[in-house]
């Protein structure tokens, strides 16, 4: 049986990430057995968590929910979006390795938007089935329904027994976790998967020798010249120069590479 896994960055709105679980089973016909929760360490954000898993306990128990945190409350600097693209590079790994999953789905609909830009970059490198945005035409009646719930979240987050609540409550979270689909659009985003021997090449350029000789890089000079341009190499007519941005980035494609 083929494995189906999503992985969602988690906001203040829990509810995007089951409206897409419920989307990927029933409009995709996908059975899923994974659901990766990616969160900050903002209290707001971690409040969700135990709701999403209580949620999906109850409709879809054959989900397999874990979540991930991030070591910060938000992305407020470049070594930030780097911790945050090496976490998900060794997520996105994981997946294909250790739990040996076919599909993954990316949900960039939680989170900060340059938290889900980032991500839905890395699917072009990490053999992403697929990337999703929910877009809800009548969100502030959603946005209201989700500050009316708002007392009940943290209860359930700060209760001994969460399913016991969950189920206690089950109207108001039922209710709130998988609207109608006609209430909310799920969107495809395309996205354009990089040649696999190319990146390859592309790491080993990265994280190898600070100067190599142009004529040992099998990359195409075109791509070399683009890279040059976006500050990852410094080009010249005899060498390629690595540059700390350039080697980090390389090292962040590697945590989820395996090279062939």
């Amino acid at each position: 049986m083929t494995k189906t896994a999503i992985i969602s960055p988690l906001s203040t709105s829990p509810p995007v990430v089951t409206e897409f679980l419920e989307y990927v089973e029933k409009t995709l016909d996908r059975r899923v057995s994974d659901l990766v929760i990616i969160a900050t360490r903002e209290p707001a954000v971690l409040e969700g968590i135990p709701l999403i898993q209580s949620a999906v306990k109850k409709r879809c128990p054959h989900v397999h929910t874990h979540a991930v945190e991030l070591p910060f409350t938000d992305v407020k600097s470049d070594e930030d979006n780097l911790k945050f693209m090496k976490i998900c590079a060794e997520v996105l790994r994981k997946e294909k390795e250790v739990h040996k999953t076919d599909t993954i789905y990316l949900c960039v609909a939680g989170g900060r938007k340059d938290m889900c830009i980032t991500l839905a970059l890395l699917a072009q490198y990490f053999e992403v089935n697929g990337v999703f945005h929910i877009i809800t035409p009548e969100v502030k009646s959603m946005d209201i329904e989700l500050e009316r719930a708002r007392h009940n979240i943290k209860e359930l987050s700060e209760s001994p027994d969460k399913d016991n609540y969950y189920e206690q409550h089950r109207e108001i979270f039922d209710n709130l976790m998988f609207p109608p689909p006609s209430q909310y659009n799920v969107i495809s985003i395309p996205v354009l998967p990089y040649p696999r021997t190319m990146l390859n090449d592309i790491v080993r350029l990265l994280t190898g020798e600070s100067t190599q000789m142009r004529s040992n890089v099998k990359l195409p000079l075109m791509l070399l010249e683009n890279m040059d341009a976006s500050g990852l190499i410094k080009l010249t007519q005899n060498n390629v120069y690595l540059t700390n941005e350039g080697r980090r980035f390389g090292e962040t494609l590697k945590l989820g590479l395996k090279l062939e």
